[in-house]
């Protein structure tokens, strides 16, 4: 099993204050060696660093679409631009390519309204502790020098006729749990559901509302509608004392012929 000790979601500069480059490396890929891709997750991560490192401020915010593959890429290309706000709270755009072609784009809110008094509403279901849970088994995509082998994920409840499933998923490096592993924990919203893995997502919506230390990630993903050959749904993500880290969501495209 190959570790990277290294966040493989983080950018490097590019030729303007506003532009950066991700390394593509095998941790940041899912798929078979012949033919592997940047995880949607991971395009996240990186839009997200790409967006703090231009901006200087905090991600609130962010939806990216998935609009091509990224097959055999070598590196992704962020541009960043600022599209509105003020000096507290920034919108902003990214655009993803490879070569010539856009992959994804992202729009986001940055910044914070300061002073304020945090105050968290959701509250983490009971369920059993990552050592008396089940190890989740690796999806077709998955390998140990893959992203999916830079995650250790063990099902803690799962119910297949409400579409619920709450999954600690923990880093293997001891990455602490900030915006960007966060980001891509969010990404296995299609591993949720038997109908739904191996489908492919249009989109993914992260709100950040705080980072944890290294540790466990209690991920509860409510699936809301199987409709038109998608499935749309949302995520709340806890640390292991229960505090809320973030919220997400998406809609993707259902397999052709379901895994059960």
């Amino acid at each position: 099993m190959s570790i990277a000790k290294y966040p493989f979601w983080r950018v490097v500069s590019g030729t303007s204050a506003e532009q950066f480059i991700l390394p593509v490396t095998r941790p940041a890929t899912v798929g078979p060696p012949e033919h592997p891709f940047v995880m949607g997750g991971g395009c996240l991560a990186a839009s997200i660093d790409a967006l703090e490192l231009a901006s200087g401020m905090p991600l609130l915010w962010s939806t990216i679409q998935f609009l091509s593959p990224t097959q055999g890429a070598d590196e992704l290309h962020i541009e960043c631009e600022q599209i509105g706000g003020g000096r507290s709270i920034g919108q902003w755009q990214a655009k993803l390519s490879v070569g010539e072609r856009t992959v994804s784009q992202v729009v986001a809110a940055l910044g914070a309204r300061e002073p304020s008094d945090q105050r968290l509403f959701a509250r983490m279901p009971d369920v059993p502790a990552p050592d008396e849970c089940e190890v989740k088994p690796l999806d077709p995509n998955g390998f140990d020098d893959n992203l999916i082998g830079q995650l250790e994920r063990r099902t803690a409840w799962e119910d297949n006729d409400l579409g619920i499933e709450a999954m600690w998923t923990r880093s293997r490096a001891g990455f602490a749990n900030d915006v960007g592993i966060l980001a891509v924990i969010s990404d296995f919203f299609l591993g949720a559901h038997p109908q739904t893995r191996t489908g492919s997502s249009l989109d993914a919506t992260f709100r950040f509302i705080q980072s944890s230390p290294p540790g466990w990630v209690l991920s509860v993903t409510e699936l809301g509608a199987f409709d038109r050959g998608t499935v749309h749904g949302q995520a709340r993500h806890f640390a292991e004392d229960g505090t809320l880290l973030a919220i997400s969501s998406q809609t993707g495209v259902l397999p052709r012929t379901p895994r059960v």
